[in-house]
Formats: structure tokens, C-alpha cells, sequence
């Protein structure tokens, strides 16, 4: 029987049984010791102010818009080519998404950002794509230019760097996502981080359902109403799994770059003349080797080649449909995206994740050589 590769395997190591069997024995399933050891973590790892686990990251985005008071009448300059949550944050407050294009690494495209500014923009919000960074220095520029508010939705790009500095700490607030498909996974999980003192209390009061709860834990007999609020704090259970996962992540890490340097030195000699491959070599920019992609030229192409490496046991994905193009994206604005359009015409994933083994890996490179003797 044939062996399959599916695309995505999430994993699991020696302390992941362990740690959410320590949680089931303590019953404590809320702001616990996971959930604590998580956040210092992330904060000692990413050097920033204040972080949260949050139960996805499409949480920590919508407290990150709520923070910055975004709203009715405002607009939000985000890349057309990101997942829903992105743009969804944005609506849900009131405000107007404007999308942006992206560039040659599926980053927003930081030479048409100015362009899209207006007297209604108040702020950026920047996807890296894959876990490699976008062109921080120019989208800086803009920022402190226009004194827009940035916020980075690096839900690819956790441990990735951009000049030395940790991505998710170059705006005033950042987010990760620990969804199942992500380099690091608490099933459906997320991290907010906070960049500015000035946000962090009132991140507290969202935090705790709109009450000062944190604030006098162990010092008042009541609490209060505050503001607004939700239940936004990741479970103990997922931050068990979750930290199972940190302890281990120097490892995961490298497999990851392993596995993305291989695909890299193997199909570089088919680009471009068969598909493109996305560079990353950059001296500033350091990647969470998050996604492998190839683009091939035509939709067509690119169907033909998914269903060819299913038939050899290998299940490959596009992704994203551009915002843009979407239904409801069209409410916002008929436009057209070029680069966007063409990326999603094209675009396949390719399988990444630490328990593929190098005969895997052979079996998926050269069923692609295969297939391009077929174009």
C-alpha cells in the first residue's frame, strides 16, 4: 500500500501526554502554571513588554484593534492575500480594510503602502507571509511619516527577526498564532503582545472580561466592571500542550530549516523556468520557516500539479483566496491586485513538519522533477 504524505502532521513530544496529564491531576483549567510559563516565554524569548496567551490568534488581532480605539470611520491598510481573520478584525470594529498588494515574497508590498493612505488611514496591519519578514525598515518609515499605529499579525512568524529584533515586537502590538497547522500548536491557541506601556493596562480590562480583576487578585474581597471585555485568555489544557512544545522548540526549529533548506537547494534549478521559488536569503531578516511555496504560471498548471502529487501519495494546498476577489471583499472595494491575483493563480504549499524523514522528502522532490518534464 502506498505510504501517504499528508500536508500537515502536528507534533507532539515526550511532555505533551505529561504536561496535560499534570493539569488533569492539579484541576486547575484556568490562568494556571502553563498558561503563566507560556507568557514568560514568549517574553524572554521575543524581549517585549507584555504578552497574553490568548485562545487564537484572531483574538489577540481583535484586542489589538480594540486597544488602538479603531473605528467608524477609520481605515486599515492590510494585505489582500492573508487569511480572514485579518480583515475580519478590522470590520467588527467599525472600520474600513483597505488592501494593499503584496510583493515578491507575498509580503505587503511597501512601495504601494504610501499610496493607499489617507486622511482616514490611522493604521497598517502587516502579515509575514511563511514566517519571512516583510520590509520593516521602509514600512517604519511610513509609519512614523503618516503616524499611523502598526500592528503585526506574524501568526507565520514566530521566532522569526528583522534586523536582530524579534518580529511581533517592531509595532505597537503583535500577535502569534499557535493554531494546529503552525510551527508551535496548542490546538487553537495565540499570544498578544504589547509593545507600548501605555496599552497595557487597558489590555488587562479586555483581557478580563471588562473587570480591574488583575489588578486586585489577592488584595480586594470584589472587582469591578470596567469596560469592555471577553473571555479572550488560552485554557490550561492548550497552554500544556503548548509549552510541551517551547521546551522542545530549538529542535523543532531546526528541523523546520532543514526541511525548507532541502526543498530550496533541490527545486532551485526548476526556477523560474517551471515555477518560482520564494528567496529568503536576507542578511537582515531571519525566517520561522513557517511555509515552502512554488508558483507556477497558471491556475491550471497549478491544479494539474496537486492532482498529480496525490496520486503519488502527497497531499499538497494552495492557499488563501484574495480578500479582493472575495465576495465580501468586494464590498469594500473593486479593485485590481496584480501580483495578489497572480500569486493565488499559482501558489501550492508544500508539506512541512518536523516528523518528515529525508526519504520523505526525496519522494516529494522527485515526484515535482517528475512532473515538470510533464509541462
Amino acid at each position: 500500500m502506498k505510504k501517504k504524505i499528508q500536508f500537515n502532521v502536528p507534533h507532539l513530544t515526550k511532555n505533551s501526554k505529561k504536561f496535560i496529564k499534570k493539569v488533569l491531576e492539579n484541576k486547575n483549567f484556568t490562568d494556571g502554571y502553563f498558561q503563566k510559563k507560556c507568557e514568560q516565554f514568549i517574553k524572554y524569548n521575543t524581549k517585549t513588554k507584555f504578552v497574553s496567551l490568548t485562545h487564537s490568534g484572531t483574538s489577540a488581532l481583535e484586542i489589538a484593534i480594540n486597544l488602538l480605539n479603531i473605528g467608524k470611520g477609520d481605515e486599515v491598510l492590510i494585505p489582500s492575500y492573508t487569511f480572514t481573520s485579518t480583515a475580519n478584525s478590522v470590520i467588527m470594529s467599525g472600520a474600513k480594510p483597505v488592501f494593499v498588494d503584496v510583493d515578491k515574497n507575498l509580503n505587503i508590498d511597501a512601495e504601494k503602502l504610501e499610496k493607499k493612505i489617507s486622511k482616514k488611514t490611522k493604521a497598517i496591519i502587516i502579515v509575514h507571509y511563511g514566517g519571512f519578514p516583510c520590509e520593516m525598515n521602509k514600512i517604519l518609515k511610513l509609519k512614523k511619516k503618516y503616524k499611523l499605529f502598526l500592528i503585526e499579525d506574524a501568526a507565520h512568524a514566530f521566532l522569526a527577526k528583522y534586523n536582530k529584533k524579534y518580529i511581533g515586537t517592531l509595532g505597537e502590538i503583535g500577535m502569534f498564532s499557535f493554531h494546529e497547522t503552525k510551527n508551535f500548536i496548542s490546538g487553537q491557541g495565540g499570544a498578544l503582545l504589547i509593545n507600548n506601556n501605555k496599552y497595557i493596562n487597558k489590555a488587562k480590562i479586555i483581557l478580563d472580561k471588562g473587570t480591574d480583576r488583575s489588578f486586585y487578585l489577592n488584595k480586594k474581597k470584589y472587582y469591578s466592571w470596567k469596560g469592555f471585555g471577553s473571555e479572550y485568555r488560552a485554557p490550561e489544557l492548550s497552554a500544556a500542550l503548548l509549552f510541551s512544545q517551547f521546551k522542545d522548540y530549538k529542535n523543532i526549529q531546526k528541523k523546520r530549516e532543514k526541511i525548507w533548506k532541502f526543498y530550496y537547494n533541490k527545486l532551485s534549478k526548476f526556477s523560474p523556468k517551471k515555477f518560482k521559488i520564494l528567496n529568503y536569503k536576507n542578511k537582515l531578516k531571519v525566517c520561522s520557516y513557517h511555509s515552502f511555496v512554488i508558483i507556477f504560471g497558471s491556475f491550471k498548471k497549478r491544479d494539474h500539479f496537486i492532482k498529480f502529487m496525490k496520486m503519488k501519495g502527497i497531499y499538497c494546498y494552495f492557499h488563501y483566496f484574495p480578500l479582493h476577489m472575495s465576495d465580501f471583499g468586494k464590498k469594500f472595494a473593486k479593485e485590481k491586485l496584480l501580483n495578489t491575483e497572480k500569486v493565488w493563480n499559482g501558489l501550492v504549499r508544500l508539506p512541512i513538519y518536523p516528523s518528515l524523514k529525508i526519504f520523505d522528502l526525496k519522494h516529494i522532490t522527485k515526484s515535482i522533477e517528475i512532473f515538470t518534464r510533464l509541462l
